[in-house]
């Protein structure tokens, strides 16, 4: 059961880079092409700056997950000198314990508020606003899922995702 969880958070990670990388090289070409627009042509593009702007917030929220599973993110490691093993796991497992609640709260606002702006769209790029509103709620349930993992599993399981093999 343990190496399916594994492989399945593997998969997800792995999917989940994939996506950010091509929103990433997309935002680089979208900001090349404005700048050659903008300056040789002189003739800018109307929807880049917009376009750009929500493919970041999704590939920040969507680089998020598996970027916890490599323990990527800033941590004060305050308690990882302690001597006590059963201290620094439950304070390991306070801190996911609170990341889980973030996630689950950014879930039940976020949900709501992507889908109250349906009817609202963009200025530019004329989509509606539930578009970048959901990168908030998806981003918090893919960070949810792989906080849940790295509380159940074994620290030994996800060590190779640290190391850098997280994809699939």
């Amino acid at each position: 059961m343990q190496r399916t969880v594994l492989r399945w958070v593997r998969i997800l990670a792995g999917g989940t880079e994939v996506v950010t990388a091509l929103l990433l090289v997309s935002v680089i070409g979208m900001n090349l092409a404005q700048v050659f627009f903008r300056y040789v042509l002189v003739d800018p593009i109307s929807w880049s700056e917009e376009t750009m702007r929500y493919a970041t917030t999704w590939m920040v929220m969507l680089a998020a997950a598996p970027a916890l599973l490599r323990r990527e993110h800033m941590e004060v490691s305050l308690f990882d000198s302690v001597r006590s093993e059963a201290l620094r796991r439950a304070v390991g497992m306070l801190v996911h314990l609170c990341v889980a609640g973030f996630c689950l709260l950014l879930m039940w606002k976020g949900f709501p508020a992507a889908i109250d702006n349906m009817r609202q769209v963009s200025p530019a790029i004329r989509v509606p606003m539930t578009l970048p509103y959901m990168a908030i709620p998806v981003g918090a349930v893919l960070i949810l899922i792989n906080t849940i993992c790295m509380m159940v599993l074994p620290a030994e399981a996800l060590a190779s995702m640290e190391d850098g093999e997280g994809a699939p």
